[in-house]
């Protein structure tokens, strides 16, 4: 057997990088890592670095925390609430190659990427126990995580595949183990879109359809294959996916939509994988990311780091009957005296208690059914009827009393509807990005006014810098323009 080396990468630096979530990945075997030949042997040993790599998504470094405010507290329904904290930075847009944490969004889902690749070359050299359903099943998930890990690379370091049809820098693709002296430099932001729809494709025939503890099974796969067509400018594939999904799964009890009446309900603390769950990182009251996860760092009563802004309290307020006007709270902070829009959408046990146990939502069914509307509107074709049905049954499930007619069927009354469904769930921005829209923040729609009020989406600010320290092994990496890579 040839000998098998640790992905080296893009992970230079890696060493170094990993002290803020922790280095346990190379001394833990087999929960979060895979570090030699031997690592992986049979199929209960693959299961476990499974297990691993999803425990390393939970990380707040990656899908724990940071990769959901990046996508909202950039945006201009989701504000920073507090200059001393630490998601302050990306709500100014106060990005340098050698800023604090510069490197988490790139490092930890290149961990995902380099133990996933393990996993999918012991599945293919190594392991031959099991039935052939188990083993399929395992490297399915490995490779749709491997090609999630680089698709959040390109949405957070690489610029819109709209800005040039995806001529510019995107992530360095891995599609195999890397040798020790190996440095692969980016792809364009295409042939990065061609990667990972051929990953989720290959990945999809070979995954289960079982819903088991948040992880990804064909549906959820395919539900990620439409979103990724979606940004990448295929829209008749993107509506295509998401419309036979939806279709296929009206039938099917453990894929059903949110109720106007349990809506508020699925949220709660203790609900936990629900009806739309196609995807969702798990915590407990033992497994989770303390006060640095998600739920704490944005409950009023946690840590605050983002709340809503007053364009998007007003946004909802036009229609005080919609269900998700729940999801937020009114409060005065006793810091400022000001009222503030407290996200109450991942609450505690109570109304003034923060968790650090909240599941987290990666992708929803009501996603799919804005993603097969989005596509649809855009086609404006012979499927815009069926396209304007599933806007209309998010909007509905919202207020019954609502209705989109055809001729207010536009792309911007998605988007809107995709406010107010996905907010808090790591989206705005990226809608934004990928439509070729600027945020725009109102003057007077924000509590804090040391921020930029607009920022174009081609500006270079747009998206993130790679930290100076992945270039310490690997030089000729390409750095996003703009920036400086020290």
């Amino acid at each position: 057997m040839k000998k098998i080396f640790i992905i080296s990468v893009i992970v230079s630096g890696l060493l170094l990088m990993l002290n803020s979530c922790g280095d346990k990945f190379l001394d833990s075997f087999p929960t979060d890592s895979v570090v030699s030949e031997l690592a992986i042997r049979n199929v209960s040993e693959a299961n476990y670095a499974i297990n691993g790599v999803y425990d390393r998504m939970q990380n707040n470094q990656y899908y724990g925390g940071y990769m959901q405010i990046y996508g909202d507290i950039r945006g201009d329904d989701v504000q920073g609430c507090e200059e001393s904290r630490t998601s302050y930075y990306m709500y100014r847009f106060d990005h340098r190659a050698i800023s604090t944490n510069a490197a988490g969004l790139w490092t930890t889902p290149f961990v995902v990427i380099r133990n996933s690749t393990r996993i999918i070359e012991a599945m293919d050299n190594v392991v031959r126990d099991g039935t052939e359903a188990q083993r399929n099943a395992i490297k399915g998930h490995a490779i749709a995580l491997r090609a999630l890990a680089h698709f959040d690379i390109l949405r957070t370091h690489a610029y819109p595949y709209k800005k040039d049809q995806g001529a510019s820098p995107g992530s360095p693709i891995i599609d195999r183990i890397l040798g020790l002296d190996e440095y692969p430099l980016r792809a364009t932001v295409k042939e990065t879109y061609d990667f990972i729809i051929a990953e989720l494709e290959r990945a999809i025939p070979l995954m289960s359809t079982t819903k088991s503890n948040g992880m990804l099974n064909v549906y959820g796969a395919r539900a990620l294959l439409a979103r990724v067509y979606l940004y990448c400018e295929n829209n008749r594939k993107a509506y295509d996916i998401a419309a036979a999904l939806i279709e296929e799964l009206k039938g099917n009890a453990a894929y059903q939509l949110y109720t106007n009446a349990n809506y508020m309900a699925s949220f709660a603390l203790t609900a936990r994988l629900g009806s739309e769950s196609l995807m969702e990182i798990v915590n407990s009251d033992n497994d989770n990311q303390s006060w640095d996860g998600l739920s704490w760092m944005i409950n009023w009563f946690g840590y605050k780091n983002m709340c809503l802004s007053q364009d998007f309290i007003d946004l909802m307020q036009l229609d005080p009957a919609d269900v998700r006007n729940g999801m937020y709270t009114l409060r005065v902070d006793a810091n400022d005296n000001k009222t503030k829009g407290a996200i109450e959408k991942y609450p505690g046990s109570n109304a003034t208690t923060a968790s650090v146990a909240h599941n987290l939502p990666l992708i929803r069914m009501s996603e799919v059914y804005l993603i097969a509307a989005e596509a649809g509107v855009k086609l404006n074709g012979s499927e815009r009827p069926k396209a304007l049905e599933y806007l209309n049954t998010i909007v509905k499930r919202g207020n019954p009393a609502n209705n989109v007619s055809d001729s207010e069927f536009t792309l911007d009354r998605v988007l809107t509807e995709r406010r107010k469904e996905l907010v808090a769930e790591g989206h705005r921005y990226f809608d934004l990005m990928r439509n070729g829209l600027p945020v725009k923040r109102g003057a007077n729609g924000y509590h804090m006014d040391n921020a930029p009020l607009e920022i174009d989406w081609d500006n270079h600010l747009s998206v993130l810098p790679l930290a100076a320290s992945l270039f310490v092994l690997n030089p000729d990496l390409q750095q996003n323009a703009g920036y400086t890579k020290n």
